[in-house]
């Protein structure tokens, strides 16, 4: 076939060139545990657990057969206007929110993590008008960000060439500098760490900003955010009447070895925003939870639509079904101490690749959200091109993996066993010995 013969297309990939240099022998025609075979038979080991999402491996039949009972019962449904919801979503939230910190008690259910960011801010700034509040309408989102993609998440996702070529976007947001990657002493702390987001607040002024959004971990560089920043975060944008949102729709569902970041922090913020591993990438799900106070001035707005945001699938019965399948493996005995144990042994492994190529750095992140420092001879940080072109010698050495500047990231499936880390490791080692050589 010629490249204009190929129907399915995503603007995200330049369809001349990819298929240009891979073909479509490269299509992925099977999946089985930790591992992939594509259209030539060629078998790999997947360290991006596909975009990510697909957090318990390709063999989960504890979510498929959930998924296919529900099937048989009820096969669609929605939540949109709740005249007739389906049972197993509104059992399904009930369950997810048992499992989050209080107050963070009502769901709003999407499809996606972008849309769900984007609702998250739409939902801050509805809450405002309903409220009085017109003025706040300015979100504050931090440096090295990632939050999707769409009309106004693109906007709180701190990449300036996706701002370039989806130009004009919304203007009323505004990007901060990260937290430093260190512990934040809470006995000492004054609150200069947050420093450069209440400077953020101070210039636009308090009375126009209607909520600070930010990942736990970012997304760019691996690196978590302090326990106690964001405690202190929360606090000072609390007194000034500001909503935080935690975006945890990488490190929710078990990726951090845990239902989500935020449940360790002595302060909880006012919406949480969880997609990819709900439904352990079987089924698209995304999750806004928000905390009772917001869903209280909102349960009977003075408006006849309320907040007019959503879409016909939106708390989809096959998604439910899954995401309770995967909630019954998640909350298992042992499951995530496991996680966390084989995240670390992982970890090790990568230590001890380092000592035998120097360009092989620090490990960054938390459970299962990972990412290796790549570094020149004299110490400098792969550039995003470097990564991404050993990107595609680790496919050659069959595996796969993301990218991302300066560093590799390695996000394999919860389940991944010790002979997979082994493996993954190996491959990896081959592929940067590879790569300009």
């Amino acid at each position: 076939m010629t490249n204009s013969e190929y129907a399915v297309w995503h603007g995200l990939t330049p369809m001349g060139p990819h298929l240009r240099e891979n073909g479509p022998d490269l299509f992925l025609v099977s999946g089985a545990g930790s591992h992939l075979e594509d259209a030539a038979g060629r078998r790999y080991l997947d360290a991006r657990s596909s975009m990510w999402n697909v957090t318990l491996g390709y063999s989960c039949e504890t979510v498929k057969q959930a998924m296919t009972r529900q099937l048989d019962v009820l096969p669609s449904g929605t939540v949109m206007r709740y005249e007739h919801p389906p049972q197993v979503t509104v059992d399904y939230a009930a369950a997810l929110v048992a499992l989050l910190p209080q107050p963070l008690r009502h769901v709003r259910f999407g499809n996606t993590g972008s849309q769900m960011t984007e609702a998250a801010a739409m939902l801050s700034r509805f809450y405002r008008r309903m409220t009085g509040e017109t003025d706040r309408h300015t979100v504050i989102a931090l440096h090295d960000a990632y939050h999707g993609t769409g009309p106004l998440a693109t906007a709180l996702t701190d990449e300036p060439i996706l701002h370039d070529y989806s130009a004009p976007i919304d203007g009323h947001v505004v990007h901060v500098s990260t937290p430093p990657p260190v512990t934040c002493d809470p006995d000492a702390c004054t609150g200069e760490c947050v420093r450069p987001v209440l400077d953020a607040i101070e210039s636009v002024g308090a009375e126009r900003v209607t909520a600070v959004m930010f990942e736990p971990v970012s997304g760019t560089s691996f690196l978590p955010a302090p326990e106690h920043y964001l405690e202190t975060l929360i606090v000072e944008c609390r007194r000034r009447g500001i909503h935080t949102i935690a975006d945890e729709v990488t490190t929710g569902a078990g990726r951090v070895a845990a239902m989500s970041y935020v449940e360790r922090l002595a302060e909880v913020p006012d919406m949480l925003v969880l997609g990819k591993g709900l439904s352990a990438g079987y089924f698209p799900l995304a999750a806004l939870v928000v905390a009772s106070d917001i869903y209280e001035a909102l349960a009977d707005p003075p408006v006849r639509l309320g907040f007019p945001n959503g879409s016909t699938t939106d708390g989809h019965p096959i998604g439910a079904a899954a995401g309770l399948a995967v909630l019954d493996i998640l909350t298992a005995d042992g499951f995530l101490p496991a996680v966390r144990r084989r995240g670390a042994e992982l970890v090790e492994m990568l230590d001890a690749a380092s000592q035998a190529d120097p360009r092989i750095g620090a490990v960054r992140g938390i459970g299962m959200m990972l990412g290796v420092e790549l570094r020149d001879a004299d110490g400098q940080l792969w550039s995003l091109r470097d990564v991404h072109n050993l990107r595609g010698v680790c496919r050659e050495y069959g595996l796969l993996t993301s990218y991302a500047s300066g560093v590799m990231p390695l996000l394999p499936h919860l389940t991944v066993s010790t002979d997979d880390c082994r493996e993954l490791v190996e491959r990896f080692a081959k592929a940067v010995a590879a790569y300009r050589s």
